[in-house]
């Protein structure tokens, strides 16, 4: 157990890495619950232009690339194809029996009308579940439509697959072929954006578009060492780098302040920019589907930024560590467990009630990493008993 109560799955994991994915996961609770409450205020692009989403995506990317870069050296290719393999079906697994799961709940009566995008074809068979023929659930089979609060998980299936070939380049051929294919699939994209697959998920979440954030995350992953070596020698030379990083965040910052959109008191919200500018800019380098221009900057400084300071503040969040690595480090499961969790905010919120909304969504939050934690102690207990040999984590997605 580390001094924070979280137990260390493995020596080379690194837990700000599971801290960052917890506090996203945090973020998707609190903004796929629609309603008003202090944490709504600060969890969606109150201090940057970047959502959870996009930070969820490139760490995934980060976390796969650290794990299965190195059993890449150690065990080969086919170790990787099994593992990535292995991982992409849990993946698939999940996403269909979660959609099915809120099928059958709505044949049964409960209301999940919450899951409903509305636009979506699933929401046509939630509303009378005796609509559902052959058809429709081919196409929840073939991840083309599910839950909108879960249909991410159907990008991470697609996600996982290509990281296969990704590892294999980045092995035999650099960095820089990776990096130079997955640009030049993101711009054909922003040049003729279509879709690669029927699914729904696409319509918020491209591959093509998506698969920029993920790629870039599996390239420092592999190289992380030699990332970490470089930025050590920078930081002796100079702390000019790290200065102006955080000079451009801290702009990044005031742009997003200035936001009109966004709920919360007037004292979080600046006039700098007025709101026809802002809507402007945000047009045409922030949008979050294609992913603009200014959103990749503001996540390429930003990220790094925050990671630097999480690792300045490490002892004096210590509380928050239990819940935010137990999120991050068990991530499918929390986006299971928040797919219900919605069901049961949407009974009991309000529309107008801020304390009592933050409080339901703590107590959502507080209790799915419980259920986690619990989890996995039983697991744990279960392999001592038995003389079963944990198998190395493989934290890479979703």
């Amino acid at each position: 157990m580390s001094s924070s109560g979280v137990t260390r799955p493995a020596a080379s994991r690194d837990l700000q890495i599971d801290w960052l994915r917890g506090l996203a996961m945090t973020c998707v609770i609190v903004n796929h619950s629609k309603l008003e409450s202090l944490l709504s205020w600060f969890s969606y692009e109150r201090f940057w232009v970047v959502t959870a989403a996009e930070v969820f995506v490139v760490l995934s990317g980060v976390v796969l690339g650290m794990v299965y870069g190195r059993r890449l050296a150690r065990d080969g290719w086919r170790a990787v194809v099994r593992g990535l393999g292995r991982r992409a079906i849990t993946l698939y697994a999940a996403f269909v029996a979660v959609t099915l799961s809120i099928v059958v709940l709505s044949f049964l009566g409960v209301d999940v009308w919450v899951l409903s995008a509305g636009t979506d074809r699933i929401a046509t068979w939630l509303g009378d579940p005796a609509s559902i023929d052959a058809s429709a659930v081919r196409d929840m089979l073939l991840m083309r439509s599910g839950v909108w609060a879960f249909e991410i998980v159907g990008l991470y299936v697609w996600l996982v697959l290509v990281a296969i070939p990704c590892l294999l380049a980045l092995r035999f051929v650099g960095w820089q072929p990776l990096l130079a294919v997955s640009w030049m699939v993101f711009l054909a994209y922003r040049v003729a954006p279509h879709p690669l697959t029927s699914a729904e998920f696409e319509a918020v979440f491209p591959i093509a578009a998506w698969q920029l954030l993920f790629v870039h995350g599996i390239a420092i992953g592999y190289h992380r060492d030699a990332l970490a070596g470089l930025a050590s020698r920078c930081s002796r030379w100079s702390r000019a780098l790290p200065a102006a990083a955080a000079a451009i965040a801290a702009m990044f910052a005031v742009f997003a302040l200035c936001n009109p959109w966004l709920t919360g008191p007037s004292w979080l919200r600046l006039s700098i920019v007025s709101a026809d500018r802002f809507a402007d800019l945000y047009a045409r380098y922030f949008a979050l589907t294609e992913l603009g221009l200014g959103r990749i900057l503001n996540l390429a400084i930003a990220l790094p930024v925050g990671y630097m300071l999480l690792g300045a503040c490490w002892r004096w969040i210590a509380p928050l560590h239990a819940i935010f690595i137990t999120l991050g480090q068990q991530s499918l499961g929390a986006f299971v467990l928040h797919t219900y969790g919605l069901l049961l905010i949407a009974r009991v919120g309000s529309h107008d009630d801020v304390w009592l909304n933050t409080l339901i969504q703590l107590l959502v939050i507080v209790g799915i990493a419980t259920i986690l934690a619990g989890v996995r102690s039983a697991k744990a207990s279960l392999r001592r008993q038995t003389g079963v040999r944990r198998r190395q984590p493989i934290g890479a997605a979703a």
